[in-house]
């Protein structure tokens, strides 16, 4: 019970504090020899049945780990295990600072780049030239990867906005010199000729469809579109001769006139028409698709389309410039960013042991994805079967452990691929301590002893697979918050429904105050949970994970290979 109480005491502290309590962990390894010298290891048979009896047992069992055949002390005895020791990223270069100071705080910190490297902040802004930028718009240092990216004509625009409001500043020259940065990756135009103007597409405002069609049907004609909704309403002043007759698809059971083919055109769909055949032994009408009058309305929703683009071209130089310059500054203004790994040189990896499962050397794609994955803590690599994501997901989640920006990386598979992923970072380190799971670790009787394995040790790497990830169980304040997220947002959709009055949908109304109520029960057990809890179960964030896991998502056979 000692030896219990002094491990928990220790963990609490560490895991809230993020700070070391050596005199408690003397304390603990105090406690832990006392108890191995008079009764034996924790988990020797005659202690096992013994211990289990105490709600925290599983807890003391996992203090032990084994190797070699004989159980040894857990990392906790020896150094905190819930979050990462040291105090500043290993960097060996200033492109490695850089790599930290965008984990570590999510912006280029010059103060703590030249902490970490001994430089003054001159020496890195040389060494940098070109890779970081000053934005005025952030007050700070941006990469070159996340400042030339986005939307560039808008952010040109501000930083333009920003000199003209500050001409005497003396971070001038530095702002010029992005500017020029930013201007140099604008998009080419495209101009007017060059574009395909498709009636109902959302980014066109809905005055202009409703100028086409007020020309169209000789009526006023006006148009409305819910974002929230992706639903467009029209109305119309009076009902010409147009509405009613020229563009009237008459069918069996009803007649569809201009203003009803006019909402089919905007969402690009065609009236689903029925006609009957006769009638069956009920006296039910015998239905079948109505292939005419579906032709037939096809042929004038295809006339209002249509005619959009040729009543585009009438229009006047500046009605087009406008339109263009809309396009342009929603569609064509993104770039791309683009990582560049090549600095890399990976000081732990073992290419002589990768030569032996036949990879050669590490393919500049893969220092790329590498690259992009340090700097963003994550990301996607959507590579093709045999390209290496593999190595991509060893090297990267190696690569933020050894610079401390993450601190237990965890890497999922396939069921099937769980034992190559392992075998290519053990060779790729071998020297790494890696847990790798087994379908034995997580049987009901084992489960709990595994979570509390990560928990109390400090590994290079957990391997495991989607399964067995999906059996960790997440901290009741997390499932609080996404249950919230998703109430906020049912609540916003269900507050525009009622805004729309008899237009709306009861089915959808209806449907929502359902998800509502549910969502609200959910809360109010992850609640209860909360106040109640006795912490008996490890939860992933107990365990000293990073906040997510780390690696690339691939493709194998059509499923994701990995996360």
């Amino acid at each position: 019970m000692s030896l219990r109480d002094a491990y928990e005491r220790l963990y609490r502290y560490e895991s809230l504090r993020r700070e070391a309590n050596v005199p408690w962990r003397e304390h603990l390894n105090t406690c832990y020899d006392e108890f191995v010298m008079r009764y034996g290891n924790l988990n020797a048979k005659q202690n096992v049945k013994l211990v289990m009896m105490d709600a925290g047992g599983r807890d003391i069992l996992s203090l032990e780990r084994m190797e070699n055949g004989k159980f040894v002390k857990a990392d906790i005895f020896e150094h905190p295990v819930s979050f990462a020791v040291e105090s500043h990223a290993n960097v060996g270069s200033p492109e490695e600072a850089l790599s930290a100071s965008l984990n570590k705080y999510g912006t280029v910190n010059l103060d703590y780049m030249r902490e970490i490297t001994d430089s003054t902040a001159e020496d890195l802004l040389t060494a940098l030239q070109g890779r970081i930028y000053y934005n005025p718009l952030v007050t700070g240092y941006e990469i070159k990867d996340r400042f030339i990216a986005g939307n560039v004509i808008e952010k040109a625009e501000r930083i333009e906005a920003w000199m003209g409001d500050n001409p005497e500043n003396e971070r001038m020259p530095e702002v010029k010199q992005a500017l020029e940065a930013l201007k140099d990756a604008e998009p080419q135009r495209i101009a007017f000729e060059d574009l395909d103007f498709n009636f109902g597409e959302r980014w066109i405002p809905t005055g202009v469809y409703a100028a086409y069609m007020s020309r169209l049907f000789d009526t006023e004609v006006k148009i409305a579109y819910s974002a929230s909704m992706d639903e467009f309403s029209v109305v119309c002043g009076y009902r010409t001769m147009k509405i009613t007759d020229e563009f009237l698809v008459k069918g069996y059971y009803r007649n569809y006139d201009g203003m009803h083919l006019l909402k089919h055109a905007l969402h690009n769909t065609c009236p689903d028409m029925m006609k009957s055949i006769g009638k069956d032994e009920h006296g039910n009408d015998i239905k079948m698709r109505d292939s005419e009058g579906i032709q037939l309305a096809n042929a004038k929703i295809d006339e209002i389309r249509n005619g959009f683009s040729e009543w585009l071209e009438e229009q006047s130089p500046q009605f087009k410039e406008r339109l263009v310059t809309m396009y342009n500054r929603k569609f064509n203004c993104f770039v791309r960013p683009r990582y560049d790994g090549s600095h890399q040189t990976f000081p732990d990896l073992n290419l002589k042991g990768l030569a032996s499962r036949g990879i050669k050397s590490v393919y500049p794609s893969q220092m790329d994805c590498v690259w992009m994955l340090k700097q963003n803590g994550g990301g996607i690599c959507d590579h093709e079967v045999g390209t290496g994501k593999t190595l991509i997901m060893c090297i990267a989640a190696h690569e933020m452990k050894r610079l401390n920006l993450a601190h237990k990386p965890m890497i999922i598979g396939l069921k099937a691929n769980v034992a190559e992923i392992a075998a290519t970072y053990q060779a790729a380190y071998p020297n790494a301590r890696i847990l790798y799971a087994s379908e034995k670790d997580f049987s009901t009787a084992n489960r709990v002893r595994f979570f509390n394995n990560i928990k109390n040790n400090d590994y290079d790497c957990v391997i495991m697979s989607h399964d067995q990830f999906g059996k960790i169980p997440q901290s009741p304040e997390l499932q609080q918050r996404i249950l919230q997220a998703e109430l906020d947002t049912v609540e916003e959709n269900l507050e525009v429904l009622r805004q729309q009055g008899k237009n709306v949908s009861r089915a959808m109304l209806k449907g929502l105050e359902k998800r509502k109520h549910n969502l609200e029960a959910k809360l109010e057990k992850v609640e209860h949970a909360i106040k109640s809890r006795t912490d008996d179960v490890v939860d992933f964030k107990q365990m000293g994970n990073a906040p997510r896991p780390c690696g690339g998502i691939g493709k194998q056979r059509g499923k994701p290979e990995g996360t």
